[in-house]
């Protein structure tokens, strides 16, 4: 007997077969085998066991049919170790669930009328009632059987809702009011509230004196690869690759290039004396930067033409600058550091009164914040200290200021414009279909004002929140779950899922169907379940 596993195809069929020396070849083909339903196939197998008997093993009636035209035998030996040893489990359990199913039908469909007919008419006489009890027990059978696969199958839908994000305004009138004075329910009150700041901080002067700084010098040698000679006047500059400039210290005549015989390039060469300056060519002081090792390579930058014609190379190592230099207070130190110094005082300034509100607000147990509107934080009375002292072109490595600011602004409840607005976006919601899920409080801003006036200070301004939606499905005057189920029910798993994540107003699905070897959903609306997940 020859095994077919159910992988098999034509061919390798075939081929067991020409291996196979015995006269009648026996194939045990596994449970549904595609070969066994094509009449092209079976013909083919018949053609390759001519000579030979070929008995097929099987009890699908339609390859039985099919396969006796062509002269094939079948067998339907069915023993259990044949049965266990051929096919996988679950396709042996398939066997058995078909096999009982064709048997219950045979003897309830078949018998069982006869049956109850004989037992009734043998103890008809004696009033038995074995009959009736007969056909209550097939009746309670098929009724279990119905509950079981449509009163118990199941399927419940996990529903994430899809979240959407909408921006709901409101506009408010703001008006200056004491702390102790009553408003209108209308409008918001504004609380005036500053406070002064004090700040001092050092600073580095950044020009040096120039007239007793030591600078680097040394010679280098010129190098000239063109065929004629080339000048060079007094404070031509140099520069290596770390952007550090070097200038000539008197004009200089490189002599032209020689071309030997072979075409070789002699350059032209001469020494000259260069000296250090004391910025790059990206206005940095260069420091001790300047002193550079030997045979550096150093370009002409300002050169057009030729650049790599003409060069120079340090002869020795450069050097003699002295980072002890005299460094001297300039205007624009002054000015430097008063713009810093002003930056930090109002970034401190608002930080400070921040945290007063913050405090005020922990200890009423209240929510106040800056009403944060154009021009409405006021900086006013400033005051730079110890600047009189400080004298242009003086000699100093640092220097202090000290800065006093005074900062103003209004704060106003935002409890009491966050309610509003919550009124407001709650009585827009279309009744029974959306879900409010969240007000984001943080995201309360004032977007546009409308007008304003002083004395006392009164703006109209339109305040903005972001809130955020979804369907309410389980509402029971929502119709939208009733419209899901009709169109999903008994659908496949994976085809209904892709039907409900196409909807806009889903955003993630999960089906559980109920026993766990029916694939389909619930043909009964009632018996699907659906649950909405919050995340």
């Amino acid at each position: 007997m020859i095994k077919i596993n159910k992988s098999d195809s034509i061919i390798d069929i075939i081929i067991k077969i020409n291996n196979c020396k015995q006269k009648e070849v026996v194939l045990d083909f596994p449970f549904w085998h595609p070969i066994l339903h094509n009449y092209t196939s079976l013909k083919i197998l018949r053609n390759k066991a001519w000579a030979k008997d070929l008995i097929l093993i099987t009890k699908d009636k339609t390859a039985i049919n099919i396969g006796k035209s062509l002269w094939i035998k079948y067998s339907e030996m069915w023993d259990i170790d044949l049965l266990e040893y051929n096919y996988t489990f679950l396709e042996y359990f398939k066997y058995l669930v078909k096999r009982y199913i064709t048997e219950f039908k045979q003897i309830f469909w078949n018998k069982t009328p006869n049956i109850i007919f004989e037992y009734q008419k043998k103890y008809s006489a004696n009033n038995s009632k074995i009959g009736f009890f007969l056909l209550w027990l097939i009746i309670s059978l098929l009724m279990f059987i119905f509950i079981f696969y449509f009163a118990v199958n199941k399927t419940y839908i996990y529903i994430t809702p899809e979240i959407s994000i909408k921006t709901k305004s409101e506009n408010f009138v703001f008006r200056e009011a004491d702390s102790l004075e009553l408003v209108n329910n209308e409008v918001i009150k504004l609380t005036k509230i500053s406070k002064i700041v004090y700040l001092t901080e050092q600073f580095w002067t950044t020009w040096i004196k120039e007239d007793n700084l030591k600078r680097s010098k040394w010679k280098v040698t010129f190098y000239n690869e063109l065929e004629e000679p080339v000048l060079l006047i007094k404070n031509t500059r140099l520069e290596n690759d770390d952007a550090i400039l070097f200038t000539t210290d008197s004009d200089v005549s490189i002599p032209e290039a020689k071309i030997t015989a072979t075409w070789w390039i002699i350059p032209g060469k001469v020494d000259i004396n260069i000296t250090s300056q004391i910025k790059d060519s990206k206005w940095k002081i260069v420091w001790s930067n300047a002193n550079i090792w030997a045979w550096v390579h150093l370009k002409l930058p300002g050169l057009k033409e030729n650049k790599d014609k003409i060069y120079a190379k340090t002869i020795q190592e450069i050097k003699w600058w002295d980072d002890n230099v005299q460094k001297i207070l300039s205007k624009e130190d002054i000015n430097n550091a008063k713009k810093i110094l002003e930056w930090k005082l109002k970034q401190l300034a608002l930080n400070e009164i921040k945290i007063e509100i913050q405090n005020k607000n922990i200890t009423n147990n209240i929510t106040h914040e800056i009403l944060w509107i154009d021009d409405m934080l006021i900086y006013s009375d400033f005051k730079v200290m110890w600047e009189d002292k400080l004298k242009e072109w003086t000699i100093l490595d640092n220097f202090e200021l000290s800065w006093t600011i005074n900062i103003t602004s209004y704060i106003y409840n935002t409890e009491k414009v966050l309610s509003k607005l919550s009124n407001t976006i709650k009585d827009s919601m279309i009744v029974d279909i959306e879900k409010l899920n969240l007000i984001n409080n943080k995201s309360l801003r004032i977007s546009d004002i409308i007008y304003k006036k002083n004395k006392p200070l009164e703006i109209k301004a339109t305040a903005q929140v972001e809130a955020f939606f979804s369907l309410n499905f389980l509402n029971e005057k929502n119709n939208y779950i009733e419209k899901l189920k009709t169109t999903i029910s008994w659908m496949d798993e994976e085809e209904a899922k892709k039907i409900l994540l196409n909807s806009p107003k889903i955003s993630d699905v999960e089906i559980v169907i109920r026993p766990f070897f029916i694939t389909k959903i619930s043909k009964i609306l009632d018996n699907i379940e659906i649950k909405v997940v919050e995340k």
